[in-house]
């Protein structure tokens, strides 16, 4: 199974994944290194003062990212994330609408896969982004 194959297939296994319900993250597309996403925050994620909680918007980028990064490996090898950076550009609340993650390969490799990821408004605007550094590993085959 191709990378993009894998990523498309994400739309089951996130709807089996507690995270995944939680933020109720939609794959929209997934292209060879480009993973679009979709969520719309609401007060579950907000944090003391009103605003998505940077926690919701780290875990919505670190998903795009970690998918882009999924979709240029084969199906032999998956990849965990080693960093992530993340810079909050504009408040995000419920009123913020849908939201496009999209997550992009910068540079493929066969040990490290480096991402970048965009969160955007329905006008747009990039709201946060984020660089994020993935290690390959293969998966684990049955003794």
């Amino acid at each position: 199974m191709s990378g993009v194959d894998q990523v498309l297939a994400l739309k089951e296994v996130m709807s089996r994944s507690p995270m995944m319900r939680l933020l109720e993250v939609e794959v929209i597309s997934a292209h060879p290194g480009e993973v679009v996403m979709r969520a719309t925050p609401d007060h579950r994620f907000d944090n003391q003062v009103g605003i998505a909680h940077g926690g919701y918007i780290a875990s919505l980028l670190d998903n795009a990212c970690g998918a882009a990064a999924h979709s240029v490996l084969d199906g032999k090898h998956y990849c965990l994330t080693l960093e992530i950076k993340v810079a909050f550009l504009r408040a995000i609340d419920a009123n913020s609408g849908p939201l496009d993650i999209i997550g992009r390969v910068q540079k493929g490799g066969r040990q490290v896969v480096v991402t970048e990821g965009v969160i955007r408004d329905a006008r747009g605007t990039d709201l946060a982004t984020a660089t994020s550094t993935l290690i390959v590993q293969p998966i684990p085959t049955a003794s």
